[in-house]
């Protein structure tokens, strides 16, 4: 699995699967899943008594003894990744704990949508076609729109979500949809595409590719 930040000319004949909810208001609030499936991903790796020692915000208490399922302010989900950004990690680890994250998260979720797909042909796009469904269960606010580049090629645009300013955030972003296309493909390659990310926390653009 590679992963390339590099910007490229993408083809003309692409289709819209998923559009931009509308009105598209800026994300107000996380569930807290993302947040304690994020501190196990720290822990499991050796990383939270660094991240505990970074983590000086007055929501520390409350990003601790958060248990999954709750909906969290946004100023306390980017106190949580402020602290994980403040890690310094490389761009590789941060996406791989997006990776983590993503099969935490989306266990259940996944599991239903690959059961009731099962015997029509499973491909990524049957998962792909659901981002707007994780979207608004993991968010208050944002959107995705889905765009088709070819049989094997997608665009995600993830849109007014204020985290995505951080590094941290935006490549945990791209591990998520890596882990979760890994799941039906093999070869998958992903990337940023930050010639047309300049303003991150209003648009992050993301390219996925398999085979």
């Amino acid at each position: 699995m590679t992963v390339s930040e590099h910007a490229r000319v993408e083809p003309q004949d692409r289709e819209v699967l998923i559009e931009f909810p509308q009105p598209l208001e800026p994300v107000s609030a996380m569930r807290s899943t993302l947040i304690t499936s994020s501190l196990a991903s720290l822990r499991t790796r050796g990383l939270f008594e660094r991240y505990d020692q970074l983590q000086r915000s007055p929501h520390r208490d409350m990003i601790l003894s958060s248990v999954a399922g709750a909906w969290l302010d946004l100023e306390v989900c980017a106190a949580h990744y402020r602290a994980c950004d403040a890690l310094g990690l490389d761009r590789d680890e941060q996406i791989d704990i997006g990776k983590d994250v993503s099969k935490r998260i989306h266990e259940t979720f996944l599991r239903t949508i690959l059961s009731a797909a099962r015997g029509i042909g499973l491909t990524p796009w049957v998962l792909l076609r659901r981002s707007d469904s994780v979207q608004t269960r993991l968010n208050r606010g944002g959107g995705v729109r889905l765009t088709r580049l070819s049989a094997r090629a997608a665009r995600i645009e993830i849109a007014k979500h204020p985290l995505a300013d951080l590094p941290y955030f935006r490549h945990g972003l791209l591990g998520i949809y890596l882990a979760a296309v890994k799941l039906l493909a093999s070869n998958v390659s992903g990337q940023l595409l930050h010639a047309e990310s300049q303003r991150p926390s209003e648009r992050t653009i993301l390219r996925i590719e398999w085979s």
